[in-house]
């Protein structure tokens, strides 16, 4: 009885299938006051305009956070943040229509990511694809030293925790007849690469 310790690896991509979109009003004033006014008025106007020009569910938009805070010069006044965020499923006709409607507001700021709502299960799939890279490698060694593999001692990987959101939110947007060409941009695939080492066990 022999023994093997030998490393696996596996790498796949994968086509994202939620897009989670963020917007952030932000605007300063020169009192506390005037500046929470303003602020919740700006954001009326971009959820409005978000439920009127894309037919996005408002009840759908969750509040990330809101903040008023002194500006770090005190003549500046008051600085007002306040952001919300959206997921729908991976569409760019979605997103263009949403940042389009957006340019033309002051205020403004936003960003938005590609993700996975499965991201387990997948990382799962990449996870027992390195533990075959492994066995494979383990077996070309046994088999050249005329043995054969018969079981494992020891696993050792870096686990990683997800949290998956079942809850995908979908919205519709109205697209214009004569779509950008931005829209018909693909999604950058999503990586996901695992490592093991294992301790195999030969005869």
């Amino acid at each position: 009885m022999g023994k093997i310790k030998i490393s696996g690896s596996s790498t796949m991509q994968f086509e994202p299938d939620y897009c989670e979109f963020r917007i952030t009003v932000h605007l300063n004033s020169g009192t506390s006051g005037d500046t929470l006014s303003k602020g919740r008025y700006r954001t009326e106007e971009v959820l409005r305009a978000l439920q009127e020009k894309t037919g996005i569910d408002i009840t759908s938009v969750v509040l990330d956070g809101e903040r008023l805070e002194q500006s770090y010069r005190q003549e500046e006044g008051y600085n007002y943040r306040k952001t919300f965020s959206l997921r729908y499923q991976a569409d760019n006709h979605i997103t263009e229509a949403v940042t389009s409607l957006l340019e033309n507001m002051a205020d403004i700021e936003y960003s938005y990511d590609f993700g996975l709502s499965d991201k387990a299960a997948k990382e799962a799939t990449v996870m027992a694809a390195a533990i075959n890279d492994a066995k494979a490698k383990a077996e070309n060694i046994a088999a050249s030293l005329n043995s054969k593999i018969v079981g494992y001692e020891e696993i050792k990987y870096e686990f990683t925790e997800s949290n998956d959101d079942n809850e995908i939110l979908y919205c519709r947007a109205v697209v214009a007849s004569a779509d950008s060409l931005a829209s018909k941009l693909k999604n950058p695939k999503i990586e996901i690469s695992k490592n093991v080492n294992i301790v195999w066990i030969t005869e």
